[in-house]
């Protein structure tokens, strides 16, 4: 004879099922900080290794075609121009350390001034205002 089961025992399973899903979400909410925490860790363990405070900065940067772009490289105090593939990196020639400064202007600080210039163009391009001109009052020249 099949056997039959009262309301308060299937609460009590419908219960476990709650806290299984719950349990559940919670290991994977857990997984999803722990993947998130060591993209962190290693992406500021692998960014130390270069940059600002090493040995070899990229100084200039221009593209000459398709996956090929002419650096100006300073490796301690030698500045080099190397050609750069996908596939090969060549050296070009030596260059002269005093026409790249140490106090010259960082690739950053560059590009954040180049992006300023053309913000302000943009605003004065979107609001049809030109410099000197102030509410559709031209300044008498």
């Amino acid at each position: 004879m099949p056997q039959e089961h009262t309301p308060v025992e299937l609460a009590g399973q419908g219960g476990s099922v709650v806290l299984s899903l719950l349990g559940g979400l919670c290991l994977f909410v857990l997984v999803l900080a722990a993947a998130w925490l060591c993209t962190r860790w290693l992406g500021g363990y692998y960014r130390r290794g270069g940059g600002e405070n090493g040995t070899i900065r990229v100084l200039e940067r221009t593209a000459v075609g398709p996956d090929r772009t002419l650096m100006v490289v300073r490796a301690g105090e030698r500045v080099w121009l190397i050609g750069v593939t996908p596939h090969h990196i060549s050296p070009i020639g030596e260059l002269d350390p005093g026409d790249y400064p140490e106090e010259a202007r960082t690739p950053a600080a560059a590009a954040g001034k180049e992006f300023s210039t053309a913000l302000q163009s943009a605003l004065q391009g979107w609001t049809g205002k030109k410099q000197g001109q102030e509410d559709g009052k031209e300044q008498d020249g």
